[in-house]
Parts: C-alpha cells; structure tokens; sequence
C-alpha cells in the first residue's frame, strides 16, 4: 500500500492556538524523549485526555524516524529529529520530521514480525494521517491529527 503525500490544511494549522517544537538527538532514547515532552506540555494546554493516544503515536512516528536516519551513513553528526505539536480544542496535530526524504510505507506485518505494525498503530488511533516534503527542510513530515483521546 503506497501513501501519497498530503499536508494538514494551512488554514485549519493557523486556527489552532496552541504549538510548541523541539528537536532531539537521533538516539534510542528519542521516543522516550517525546513521551516525556507530551507529559509536560499537553497539561498546559489542558489536553491531558490525549496523553495516552499522543504518546503511542509521537513513539511510532520518532521511532520510524529514527529507524529511517539509521539506514544512512551519515559523514558527520547524525541529523536530530523534531517534534512539533498543535492543539486546539479536543485536537491535537502531531507531526515528526527527519531528514530523509523517503515516503512512509505502511506493512502488512505477520504474526511472528517484531516490527512493522507502527502505521496500524497510528492509522487506528488518529483521525487522519499522511507526510509531506517541507521545501524549506528537506526531508520529510509525517504526522497525525487526534480528535478523540
């Protein structure tokens, strides 16, 4: 199954009030980074009902980052991995972006697979999800919009 690339609506980012970023060393320690970034800023913006969802679809998507940066031989410094969050009323948008410009490809993973089944994951649990190639960045964006905790 091969997704094409789609962005959250411009107009519907703007409208929500709420958005924060932060970049973080591509390391195994990242997912748990995000979580813990969730953690702290979700109850600030009183979207603490999306903390268990935001953070099993902010680990899917840091993790598959993390996993495409380690398929390349970097010359230098491994290149970080960034988090940005958007919220609103009862939504969150939470989106991962790393320097590869590879598509996300969705698996059918077997009973016996140890991994593959991170877009499942965040196709059952958000609204909507897609990626996107930031001119300004490189790389690539994917994210996922959450509408119910």
């Amino acid at each position: 199954m091969r997704v094409q690339p789609s962005a959250p609506d411009r107009r519907w980012l703007e409208s929500l009030p709420h958005r924060c970023s932060l970049a973080f060393d591509a390391q195994n320690t990242a997912p748990r980074a995000a979580r813990k970034y969730l953690s702290r800023v979700l109850p600030e913006w009183s979207l603490s009902e999306f903390q268990d969802t935001a953070s099993l679809i902010a680990t899917e998507l840091v993790t598959n980052s993390l996993q495409e940066i380690d398929k390349v031989s970097w010359p230098a410094r491994r290149p970080p991995i960034r988090l940005w969050l958007r919220g609103g009323p009862s939504v969150l948008l939470v989106s991962a972006w790393d320097a590869i410009a590879e598509p996300p490809v969705p698996r059918d993973a077997g009973d016996d697979d140890e991994n593959g089944r991170g877009l499942a994951i965040v196709t059952s649990l958000s609204a909507r999800w897609g990626f996107y190639f930031p001119a300004d960045y490189g790389g690539k964006v994917t994210w996922a919009a959450i509408d119910t905790p």
